[in-house]
């Protein structure tokens, strides 16, 4: 059955989509729960029915078409959860603590930096995950303000996520459905994110200069700080770190083994052998591990997401989407980029940026078959999607981890209060990320 140019299923699928987002704003239900009835609800209503398999066989390829995305993730999880129990990044985080002297704003833009540095290449979840424990000992110490640091270190992890295909679930994503080199995405989208960084930098320190002006931290407070006492096990250090290491120059350079070799290397293949050779050499319990390493909320939820966005794709949704956008700008490039840019930055403010970020790679392959020029229009989503990341304490799965640890250590982020501060950024960093952009493409 037919509405319009769009089919029952259609229709449906964008109702489902319509109904996730609904849920995820209101937080009145937890966001594992809404995505997975979701899918379960596209499943039962034959959604992805064809003649040649069931409903669910479909639903399921979607979830099997990004099994590398998931095992990336997972295999960071470990890999860095092991490492990190060498206590090197605590010890690193108090050795910036000493080396700015507690000053408030140069431990902010440190800090800041630490985070874009971690995230370029650990991934932004590993990287809140790493950092959101340390920074609320600082916080609880120095009895720092708890939302400008807060606020610095999602949106760097966010905007950081652009970096490297490494660096975030989207930009992964994006880069292996399209084909994008690592080197690749780091000239594109990795130059601009700096200049990003710079800006956002300068918007923390100017709207949060009076929470940070009142903070007065004194000698003996940094003294009890000793980065040598944070490094709790050195034999992980010693073996762990470089088998992390290895495992980025991997992912980094396995196009140019690819080219000297033939050898094929995927990142979930290269994080699994890191992390399950760790847990060989040190002999961890591998259930303890599964249990405290793994967070399993962020796997179900892109699991249902897959299933729920692959559902706008299985009907013609997103094609009709590239569509419209074209009929909108009457295919101009400039009317795209700009659309793309500053769009994705906005919508992604309000929605999980994963889903977005999905369908719009599907839009974007639609317009090229359309005889399209769509390159830059990788890259504006790509910076686009990041930087709406940060908008909210929803856009992304990281702020998500951040502020549910923060709300553990009884410090509770008001949504509109957040969003009031974050959605400005958003908006001048979209302009700044589209103004590069058109300078390099277009002009």
């Amino acid at each position: 059955m037919e509405t319009g140019s769009l089919t029952l299923y259609a229709l449906i699928s964008i109702f489902t989509l319509l109904a996730v987002y609904v849920f995820l704003i209101s937080e009145k239900i937890h966001k594992v729960i809404v995505v997975m009835l979701a899918a379960a609800l596209l499943i039962f209503l034959q959604v992805f029915r064809t003649p040649e398999h069931s409903s669910q066989t479909g639903a399921l390829e979607y979830v099997k078409n990004n099994l590398d995305v998931l095992g990336f993730i997972i295999g960071m999880m470990i890999l860095v959860g092991v490492v990190r129990e060498s206590g090197i990044f605590e010890s690193l985080a108090i050795r910036l603590v000493k080396f700015t002297q507690g000053k408030p704003r140069l431990l902010l833009v440190v800090f800041a930096y630490l985070t874009l540095m971690m995230t370029t290449f650990l991934s932004n979840i590993p990287t809140i995950l790493i950092l959101s424990p340390v920074l609320l000992v600082l916080i609880r110490e120095l009895k720092l303000p708890y939302l400008p640091y807060f606020f610095v270190m999602i949106t760097m992890a966010n905007i950081g996520g652009a970096m490297t295909p490494i660096s975030d679930p989207t930009t992964y994503y994006q880069a292996k459905t399209v084909g994008l080199g690592f080197m690749e995405v780091v000239s594109n989208s990795g130059m601009i994110v700096l200049i990003l960084s710079v800006v956002t930098v300068l918007y923390t320190l100017l709207v949060f200069r009076k929470p940070l002006a009142r903070v007065h931290i004194k000698a003996k407070d940094i003294e009890m700080f000793d980065p040598k006492s944070a490094i709790k096990n050195r034999k992980i250090l010693a073996v762990g770190m470089p088998v992390l290491i290895l495992a980025i120059l991997l992912m980094i350079g396995r196009e140019a083994i690819f080219n000297k070799t033939g050898v094929t290397l995927d990142n979930a293949t290269i994080t699994f052998a890191g992390a399950f050779l760790l847990l060989f050499i040190f002999e961890k319990e591998v259930k303890h591990v599964l249990e405290h390493m793994i967070d399993w909320e962020i796997i179900f939820f892109f699991t249902g997401l897959f299933i729920v966005v692959g559902s706008l794709e299985f009907t013609g949704v997103i094609h009709k989407l590239a569509d419209v956008m074209i009929t909108l700008t009457h295919g101009n490039s400039n009317a795209l980029l700009f659309f793309i840019t500053v769009g994705s930055g906005t919508l992604s403010t309000f929605i999980d940026n994963v889903p977005y970020n999905i369908a719009m790679v599907g839009a974007i392959k639609a317009m090229a078959a359309s005889g399209i020029f769509v390159y830059p229009l990788w890259w504006a989503l790509n910076l686009g999607t990041s930087i709406g990341g940060a908008g909210s304490p929803i856009g992304a799965a990281c702020n998500v981890i951040a502020f549910g640890q923060a709300e553990q250590a009884k410090l509770h982020t008001v949504f509109l209060k957040y969003l009031v501060v974050a959605f400005p950024l958003v908006l001048i960093n979209s302009l700044v990320a589209y103004g590069a952009l058109y300078l390099r493409y277009l002009s």
